[in-house]
């Protein structure tokens, strides 16, 4: 590529940035975060009512599983408070997939099998709990450690949220979140899990609307499973768990904290975060692993580079970012995806399930090439007649090539929730 080019596609790229980064900061203003319930506004909300109308857990039988040694059934079972985990409701929805490679041999499985992501939604006429867990690594244990984590943290939460004991405010709303990160560590401890991440989101209806901003969204995450909100009103993105890693290049290798056995029995609290933001109605609330997040962060895909981490030594091309305009940047690309779903008609709503689709699509696509180069890497050097040198000589071909591709294989795991009073015309 001439030094034109890349001059001009890097004095675009910073202007993009640039853009994106007064939205961002003006965004930015209305998150209250901190480490503790009382760093929280606290508005009073109204009672919030117990009946469930839509539910969904995964992948398989998600959260409802937590036994280690078998891999538990295909579909969730009565588990954490809720007797049916499969009541569909388009507005309350989650996945899990995985973005690897598949092993070398017809029904062999992909690599990074077992999926340790875990998510669940639950969704109630003036409320709903969002959770998301990624086990740290691979195996059967991380996997543990997810499942536990939403179980416990689930189990707490609908057995604390609603009834005469149940919190009128949204700083209590954040107290009992906190405490279900109690109950899902004790969990993990007990029941043979390793480490985890686990992001908790609670949506509530306030007593007093400020102007159009009906609701309240409580969030409490450790490690780097971050929340965000797709504004319909002004077709824009806000992360609220920001302040968990501001001012920090991101690190792939490191979530940044867990919960589970990271220091003997004790987790890691050092990214534990409270959030708040208000909320319109219409707006979505998504809550993803990294496995999602990361495929959008301009560095993963190679739009610019950084100084630090795994990618710490960029193409001369790329220009090196610092971590607000990273994270400037990954804002502008989810943007971007979730515009792109209506591009003609932006006074038209979004709703749930076109964002997970539109989000989906895009983590796919961003890793096609990489997942390809590995599946045919692996049946190159698979070859029996290759010489020990001729195997080493391809295996160090394809990881050069690899380098120039943008995208993380990973598990992509998302939960969404659509902002509405649930009646029956909403539902």
């Amino acid at each position: 590529m001439c030094g034109a080019t890349c001059a001009s596609m890097a004095d675009a790229l910073t202007r993009c940035i640039d853009a994106i980064s007064n939205v961002f900061k003006r965004q930015e203003s209305i998150i209250w975060s901190g480490q503790n319930a009382c760093d929280i506004p606290c508005y009073p909300i109204k009672p919030l009512d117990p009946h469930v109308i839509g539910a969904c857990t995964g992948p398989l039988s998600g959260l409802s599983h937590i036994q280690l040694d078998n891999d538990g059934p295909n579909v969730p079972v009565p588990a954490a408070g809720i007797a049916v985990w499969n009541i569909q409701l388009s507005e309350a929805i989650g996945i899990s997939i995985s973005l690897y490679d598949h092993k070398v041999g017809g029904g062999a499985g992909r690599h990074g099998d077992p999926n340790a992501d875990v998510y669940a939604v639950i969704a109630r006429p003036n409320n709903a709990i969002l959770a998301v867990a990624d086990g740290c690594n691979w195996g059967p244990k991380p996997r543990q450690a997810a499942r536990c984590a939403a179980n416990g943290s689930v189990q707490h939460l609908n057995e604390l949220l609603f009834g005469s004991s149940a919190p009128s405010s949204t700083q209590e709303v954040v107290q009992v979140i906190l405490d279900s990160f109690n109950s899902a560590q004790k969990s993990i401890v007990r029941n043979g899990g390793t480490t985890t991440t686990l992001c908790v989101a609670v949506v509530c209806e306030l007593v007093k609307p400020q102007g159009d901003l009906r609701w309240g969204l409580c969030v409490v995450s450790v490690g780097d499973s971050p929340c965000f909100v797709w504004q319909n009103t002004t077709r824009q993105v806000l992360e609220v768990t920001s302040a968990a890693h501001e001012g920090h290049n991101r690190d792939m290798r490191d979530s940044g904290g867990c919960l589970g056995t990271s220091v003997g029995d004790e987790p890691d609290l050092g990214n534990l975060i409270c959030s708040f933001t208000l909320l319109a109605e219409g707006d979505i609330v998504f809550v993803t692993s990294d496995g999602v997040s990361d495929n959008f962060d301009p560095v993963t895909l190679h739009e610019g580079a950084t100084t630090h981490g795994p990618s710490a030594s960029p193409p001369v091309s790329l220009p090196v970012l610092t971590p607000d305009q990273r994270q400037a940047g990954l804002i502008a690309n989810l943007t971007q995806v979730i515009r792109g779903i209506k591009p003609q008609l932006k006074n038209e709503p979004i709703h749930a399930w076109e964002l997970k689709e539109a989000i989906v699509k895009h983590v796919i696509d961003v890793t096609d090439n990489q997942r390809a180069c590995m599946e045919s890497s692996l049946k190159s050097v698979d070859d029996p007649e290759l010489s020990t040198v001729e195997r080493r000589a391809r295996e160090l071909e394809f990881k050069e090539k690899l380098k120039t591709m943008g995208g993380k294989l990973d598990h992509a795991t998302l939960a969404v929730y659509e902002v509405c009073r649930y009646h029956n015309s909403c539902a």
